[in-house]
């Protein structure tokens, strides 16, 4: 695989891999978000829960009201849950893919890291025997020299 192309792929992994990690955050604030509401609902439960226990003398209309209302909050909070257990889901299966967008990453990274230490290695060998071929010289002629 040619230079070009690996550090093409290398973008490409990055590009990826931020989007992934975008997804990521997109999904903690969603799941953030969704627990201050199931937290705002849980309130009023406990206020509704309060009002209920001072016993103060209220009439069926308003007692059948509190009822409907308690109902309905419990619904509300169940719903809340599930959403928020939903968004946790997904935020662990963006994490599952950020941890695999980056491995991927990694990867070419490595790639490119031993093509460049092989070619390193290569322009030294290359080097010394350009060195060694210079001394193998050298020593023909002073060795002639000395005939």
């Amino acid at each position: 695989m040619k230079r070009r192309a690996l550090n093409a792929l290398i973008e490409q992994a990055q590009r990826v891999r931020d989007d992934a990690a975008l997804r990521v955050a997109g999904a903690h604030r969603d799941a953030e978000a969704a627990q201050r509401t199931l937290d705002t609902l849980s309130s009023y439960r406990d206020e509704q829960a309060r009002a209920t226990a001072q016993r103060v003398e209220i009439g069926p209309a308003l007692l059948r009201v509190r009822e409907r209302f308690a109902r309905k909050l419990d619904g509300a909070i169940d719903e809340q849950t599930r959403v928020r257990s939903g968004l946790q889901e997904a935020i662990e299966r963006r994490r599952a893919e950020l941890v695999e967008r980056q491995q991927r990453l990694l990867a070419f990274r490595t790639l490119q890291t031993r093509r460049d230490e092989a070619d390193v290695r290569r322009r030294e060998r290359i080097a010394q025997r350009e060195t060694d071929e210079i001394a193998a010289r050298s020593a023909t002629r002073r060795n002639g020299g000395e005939k």
